[in-house]
């Protein structure tokens, strides 16, 4: 349910919106909800405080590589490869083994937490930061793992698409942008709506 004057996401039954005040009855005793022209992009309107910096993004991707170089270095240690340094021989093919399943992680571990009810990686949670989409929505699992495999565009272009946080009205990055998501600091943010059945990033 929808607030009809701001588009605020409220749980029902509601009688008034906890944003607006705004009463969500009409004159036959309806609830009013918001059509799609009133939803769409309503993370517009907010104040660029509102969205995450480049530098508080930054300390969550550091906390989240802390976090998640620690299972494949044990699985190196386990299966005697190095650290530091490309294998070599018959120890390639492990290698490789072990970088895919790491990339498989860091995949899964950024999807279910971005689209889970956290809305947010450790990391992200740690620095206090928020994944939504332009309605100010939880974003599905579809949509995060098109955030997320989206950043090798950014990576690619020498790290460029990161610095798209630094002039974008929204302080999105490339991926950001292909996914249509944007990181919000969370004490800031509105109250979010579930993410819609079936919604594709």
């Amino acid at each position: 349910m929808f607030c009809g004057r701001c588009g605020t996401w409220l749980p029902e039954p509601s009688t008034t919106c906890a944003s607006c005040g705004a009463s969500m009855q009409c004159l036959e005793g309806a609830p009013v909800t918001a059509q799609p022209h009133v939803l769409a992009s309503r993370v517009a309107h907010w104040p660029r405080t509102s969205f995450g910096g480049f530098w508080r993004r930054v300390g969550a991707a550091i906390v989240d590589s802390v976090i998640l170089y620690f299972p494949p270095a044990i699985v190196k240690v386990l299966l005697g490869l190095p650290l530091l340094a490309t294998s070599s021989g018959p120890d390639v093919a492990k290698e490789l083994l072990v970088n895919l399943g790491s990339l498989i992680m860091l995949w899964l571990y950024c999807a279910l937490l971005e689209s889970s009810s956290r809305q947010a990686t450790l990391g992200q949670q740690l620095l206090g930061l928020q994944v939504m989409d332009l309605e100010a929505r939880r974003i599905s699992f579809a949509r995060a793992s098109g955030r997320y495999f989206a950043q090798f565009l950014s990576a690619l272009l020498c790290g460029v698409g990161y610095l798209f946080n630094l002039w974008t009205s929204r302080r999105q990055t490339l991926h950001d942008l292909v996914a249509g998501c944007v990181i919000v600091i969370a004490e800031r943010a509105p109250r979010t709506a579930p993410a819609q059945a079936g919604e594709l990033g």
